[in-house]
């Protein structure tokens, strides 16, 4: 197995909040930010829907996983403002990662390095293509909980924006960012397979399917 639920022996790639000034995030002025753009086509609507679904999750539902983290702490009117600014800037390349021009969506291998020995993959025009999603995740290089806690000790509490005296290019990056941006940061989500959220994965995929657990 190469990552276990608990995932504590491994040092985070992002460091801990009393490092915060030491991170990148926090900056009189940030860099722009190209990930806008048209949404793709040939889409089949199930993965489109999985791919919103994921977005919800992450983001946009009023108890998405980076709501939890920091709704109350940046105040409603801010907190809109981040999930507008997100919507705007960051969705369409999110999605759009759901539907690669190869139309094969593949596990990117073990967190500490090297491919996947399970080969898994999907096939976006298939059938099962919808049903196997669920074991493909979209996996942090930065630790969801870890980057907002260095967002949340960086930008006071009921902030005059969501980005006072942070970049906050660079955070979305952290957050969004599912391919590399012009200034030569590599992307920070990446698929790896796994069991499927809220269940067991199946028989058949189980051996498959170590690289990232339930959570």
């Amino acid at each position: 197995v190469h990552r276990t639920a608990a995932d504590s022996s491994r040092p985070r790639p992002f460091p801990p909040p009393a490092r915060a000034r030491h991170v990148g995030i926090i900056s009189s002025s940030s860099a722009s930010q190209q990930a806008s753009g048209g949404q793709g086509s040939q889409r089949g609507p199930s993965m489109w829907q999985r791919a919103q679904k994921r977005w919800s999750a992450l983001v946009a539902a009023p108890r998405s996983r980076i709501a939890l983290q920091m709704r109350a702490h940046l105040g409603e009117d801010h907190w809109q403002a981040f999930v507008r600014h997100a919507e705007n800037k960051w969705k369409t390349q999110f999605l759009r990662a759901f539907e690669p021009s190869t139309h094969v969506l593949a596990c990117t291998g073990p967190i500490e390095g090297g491919l996947c020995p399970y080969q898994f993959s999907i096939c976006t025009h298939s059938i099962a293509a919808e049903s196997q999603l669920q074991y493909l995740h979209l996996d942090h290089t930065h630790d969801l909980s870890n980057v907002c806690a260095v967002w949340r000790q960086a930008v006071p509490q009921f902030p005059q924006s969501w980005h006072e005296d942070i970049d906050g290019d660079r955070l979305c990056h952290m957050l969004f960012g599912v391919r590399a941006i012009p200034r030569g940061e590599p992307s920070c989500l990446h698929f790896r397979c796994g069991d499927a959220r809220g269940g067991a994965a199946s028989v058949t995929l189980r051996a498959r399917t170590l690289h990232r657990p339930s959570r």
